[in-house]
């Protein structure tokens, strides 16, 4: 057993959950846990944040409304913002998080080693954090727990992936537990052929200490601990209504798992369908507007309303929302748009931890302004935000392991916390050498 699929032990270990063994001896972390946690959403497809905070004076106004005869949302349905950009009418909740100091935007973000149109190509790059080198065997999320400097070795469960497969920021990182229905792993339908024996026997196969060993505990302890909790009866706090559907359940499930204080650092989740082509729906309405932007908006709000009603639990989450580029400036054919490059990041929480309102360079939307004549251009490496994120929020300064070559640490001053310095050391590879296959 010196080498496996991470991801079949896991499954393997998950179906014998789901078969109804009767665990015991939970191992919760400490309750005064106060360490930080992030949670990245990320909306696959390409999200067309230019109609999300569209511009609404100055030249870029003409601009947009040219490029966006039918899809441009009209002035007297903009929600007003800065001045220089106002919001989409479906995106409501967002002007709440906004006024309160809840949300950064940044602007005209991107790859900006490699661009690329394709999503496959893009999300990989992205998510594997080298956007100039592809196929990279780890992700950024990986890579900061193989040197985060503070997680205690108690800690019941680190990260989770709320998908039915782990994503590639992940990858290398035997110890996530992916998981996108709690129902899964439900004790209470046993098998006639698990028997009392096998709850003893299976965690003293993965009692020794090496890494397929310690993976296998920390997978036995983490089913003990989600088997044992009503998901299904949570009772979201401050009255939060979550948006029906995949989207909602999998925030509400990662708000009852912060709330359980079982040491969780990170969280990860997927939001699909931002690949509109067609029929994206006009101004205000249609399938980008009722689909997409309403349950984003709404599922962010009742997040920070659900983690802010007691407890420090708000104070302590950060979340960002990326995709993997922006759309064409102009609509196409068929009342949608194509791919594009520059797009935005998000970044919300408690208002005493971020820095609200735009950020980053806009680069206009004149012709000879555009990418390639086409797109909105970056102006900010994806590696920038993320990394202010990790340095002031996860206390995290090994930029160099987690992002290799990037040495262009400079906060834009999204969130508050500490300017550690950053450390642009890569260590060997050799830290992912852990007998797991990928």
């Amino acid at each position: 057993m010196s080498n496996m699929n991470r991801r079949g032990f896991l499954k393997t270990l998950g179906l014998a959950s789901a078969a109804g063994l009767g665990w015991r001896n939970l191992a919760f972390a400490d309750a005064s846990d106060t360490q930080n946690i992030v949670v990245v959403i990320f909306l696959r497809g390409a999200c067309d944040f230019l109609n999300i905070f569209p511009p609404v004076s100055g030249a870029d106004r003409g601009h947009y409304e040219t490029a966006r005869p039918n899809l441009h949302i009209p002035l007297a349905d903009t929600l007003p913002l800065d001045g220089q950009f106002g919001l989409h009418p479906a995106a409501a909740p967002l002007k709440t998080l906004f006024d309160n100091n809840q949300l950064a935007i940044v602007r005209a973000v991107g790859n900006t080693l490699q661009p690329s149109r394709s999503h496959f190509d893009a999300q990989a790059l992205l998510e594997s954090g080298t956007p100039g080198t592809k196929g990279t065997s780890s992700g950024w999320l990986a890579r900061y727990f193989a040197t985060i400097p503070n997680l205690p070795p108690s800690i019941s469960i680190p990260s989770v992936a709320a998908s039915s497969y782990t994503p590639t920021s992940f990858l290398g990182d035997p110890a996530v537990l992916t998981m996108d229905d709690p129902d899964y792993f439900s004790l209470d339908n046993a098998h006639w052929a698990w028997d009392e024996r096998l709850v003893s026997t299976l965690p003293n196969l993965y009692a020794g200490d090496s890494p397929v060993e310690q993976a296998g505990s920390q997978a036995i302890t983490a089913m003990q601990i989600i088997g044992s909790q009503d998901f299904s009866g949570y009772v979201p706090g401050g009255g939060a209504v979550y948006p029906e559907g995949y989207f909602g359940d999998q925030l509400k499930m990662l708000a009852q798992i912060i709330k359980m204080d079982v040491g969780l650092r990170m969280g990860a989740l997927d939001f699909g369908g931002w690949d509109t082509h067609s029929d994206q729906g006009n101004g205000i309405a249609g399938n980008f507007a009722n689909d997409l932007v309403t349950p984003l908006a709404n599922g962010l709000q009742a997040f920070l309303t659900d983690l802010g009603a007691a407890g420090n639990y708000l104070q302590r989450t950060t979340v960002i929302v990326q995709t993997e580029f922006g759309r064409r400036v102009r609509e196409n054919a068929d009342y949608g748009t194509d791919h594009g490059y520059g797009a935005d990041i998000l970044i919300s929480g408690d208002a005493s931890q971020i820095i609200g309102g735009f950020h980053g360079i806009w680069p206009g939307l004149a012709a000879n302004q555009l990418f390639e004549g086409m797109d909105v251009a970056v102006t900010t490496d994806f590696r920038r935000v993320l990394s202010e994120v990790l340095i002031r929020r996860l206390e995290n300064p090994n930029l160099g392991a987690i992002f290799p070559g990037y040495t262009g640490y400079s906060p834009l001053g999204v969130v508050q916390g500490t300017d550690l310095d950053p450390i642009y050391d890569n260590p060997s590879d050799e830290i992912f050498s852990d007998g797991f296959e990928d």
